[in-house]
């Protein structure tokens, strides 16, 4: 390990920009041909599993990764006995008790335990059930001295029989031969995961649910990254690492598998051996708290703690205005949405006043209408992203969308993969004036990546595409055109059945990629031709039906 890190020699200058989940751009050094700058903690949740943890730290004290980069800590999650360091181990190597700083007990909650009362730069999980490589750390953590945000994933493969000794892993990490520790056609591999990142190049090539590979034993993340998510979600029991995975995919993270951090695992994973009880038991907890996969979420009509849409109105118009905009928001099919009212709500005060003459009287109005509708908060700002909502809808309150507005607009953001779709709607002269759908995890990414100076809207263009869609084509209603009378909120509805401007054909695809391609100036001709042809085709309609049209 003779030459510097990239870390060390570009620390000033900026780390290139990954598309999406295309890690192409990223460089990480050779292994064994660098030198480390970054101290890693690993954390090894344990329960009731000395032998096997004897061995996972034989292993681990067999590393390539600089001794004085590297730390272990042992979570004991109330052991009984408590867990013991055993006579091989790393250089660095501490237990450390989870009833001496959490009530909490379970996988998720001892991994905290182990990030909080840990100091390294990267953060390494491993369970206690592992033997790893010699080079198992040092081939995930080389990703994060090039990308701080790089969430590696480590490799294993499964060992339903057989036994081995620390004695017999140190031998054989020192002879090279690890490798051979067990016949390899008696083992299994994790076939779903690596199944998942076969058929997506690596994720290279994954969408918006590349996070499903974030789950089991070994993977490394920087401690920054821990900690802008808001760590793991510790009341869990199981299914923690999917959890945690969502979340990290909604705060930008670039997922990356690592088959040169190669381990085995002793015995088959919970899912080989109780999957459908554990699907039974992950199901209600997961779609509570994840947005995604939509299959978590068959139930229509249902509110969860974590929306797949937050929408954001700024109540900045006349008291029914804005109810009708923010109404038509609750009205639409897609009903996975939460709508955030900002304005100066804590100025609406209870003081003597002239009641009617009430100058905040139509945010006085708004307040009450909304205070009892669960899918309604008044906010004093809007947020800089849905976190860990995966979409922020920003919707002027001038617009009134259709009832399946948003969700073809969802439908856009998705078959194009791309982090912002704009809708311009008839009349609007600039961007500023669009209802613009923000996918959160491009949008996360942005505002960590973007340059000084840089619109937010380009930096999230760079990192994961952008589309203009017509207003005309999703049916999207110019509110301060109508009279007072008409600012009506929509009527109840039971079944929603596609009118005609919905069977017109599939205008809505005719989308048109911008940022760094196309201008908005080509973007707004596009919609304002658009509209002319459909003025156009209005009154060819209408000449047709004139009894001298000749038809």
């Amino acid at each position: 390990m003779s030459s510097p890190s990239p870390h060390a020699t570009a620390s000033d200058e900026q780390p290139p920009r990954v598309v999406r989940n295309d890690w192409s751009s990223l460089r990480p050094p050779a292994l064994g041909e660098w030198r480390p700058t970054r101290s890693v903690s690993v954390v090894i949740p344990a329960y009731n599993c000395q032998e096997s943890l004897n061995n996972t730290l034989a292993s681990l004290s067999c590393q390539t990764y600089p001794d004085e980069l590297l730390e272990v800590v042992v979570v004991d999650d109330n052991s009984e006995p408590p867990l013991e360091l055993p006579k091989i181990s790393p250089a660095n190597c501490r237990v450390v008790r989870v009833a001496d700083h959490s009530t909490g007990w379970g996988r998720a909650n001892a991994l905290h335990v182990g990030a909080t009362n840990s100091t390294g730069e990267i953060i390494h999980w491993l369970d206690a059930d592992m033997v790893v490589f010699p080079e198992h750390v040092e081939a995930q953590v080389r990703w994060h001295h090039v990308s701080d945000e790089a969430v590696t994933l480590g490799y294993k493969r499964f060992v339903n029989t057989g036994r081995t000794t620390p004695e017999e892993v140190v031998d054989r990490c020192a002879a090279n031969t690890i490798d051979q520790l067990f016949p390899y056609e008696d083992t299994e591999p994790h076939d779903y995961v690596e199944k998942l990142i076969d058929d997506t190049d690596q994720l290279r090539g994954g969408d918006h649910l590349n996070f499903r590979a974030h789950v089991g034993a070994t993977a490394a993340l920087t401690r920054a990254l821990y900690e802008e998510t808001g760590g793991l979600a510790t009341e869990l029991r199981l299914g923690e690492d999917t959890e945690f995975g969502y979340r990290l995919a909604q705060a930008g993270a670039v997922f990356i598998p690592e088959p040169l951090a190669r381990s085995w695992h002793m015995g088959p994973s919970n899912m080989m051996t109780r999957g459908p009880a554990l699907r039974r038991y992950n199901h209600p907890f997961l779609a509570d708290l994840m947005a995604q996969p939509r299959y978590l979420r068959p139930a229509a009509n249902r509110a969860w703690a974590v929306p797949l849409v937050t929408a954001v109105v700024p109540a900045d118009g006349g008291f029914e205005l804005v109810r009708t905009c923010v109404d038509r928001l609750l009205a639409s099919d897609q009903t996975d949405l939460r709508v955030l009212l900002v304005a100066d709500w804590a100025a609406v005060t209870d003081e003597r006043r002239s009641v009617l003459q009430d100058p905040l009287l139509d945010r006085r109005l708004l307040a009450v209408t909304y205070r009892s509708e669960p899918r309604v908060q008044l906010v004093q700002d809007a947020p800089p992203t849905a976190y860990p909502s995966p979409f922020l809808l920003r919707v002027p309150a001038r617009y009134g969308v259709e009832v399946d507005t948003v969700r073809r607009l969802l439908k856009v953001a998705d078959e194009w993969q791309v982090g912002l779709v704009r809708l311009l709607p008839a009349g609007a002269k600039s961007p500023d004036q669009a209802i613009a759908l923000w996918r959160t995890s491009a949008l996360s990414r942005a505002l960590r990546v973007r340059r000084p100076g840089e619109a937010l809207e380009r930096a999230v263009a760079e990192v994961a595409g952008e589309r203009w869609v017509s207003g005309e084509d999703l049916g999207v209603v110019d509110l301060a055109l109508l009279s007072e009378a008409q600012l009506v909120s929509p009527k109840p509805r039971l079944l929603y059945r596609p009118g005609k401007r919905a069977k017109k054909g599939a205008a809505v695809d005719e989308t048109i990629p911008v940022g760094g391609i196309r201008s908005l100036a080509a973007a707004t001709g596009f919609v304002t031709r658009r509209y002319a042809s459909g003025a156009a085709r209005q009154v060819q309609r209408r000449l047709a039906r004139r009894p001298d049209s000749g038809s």
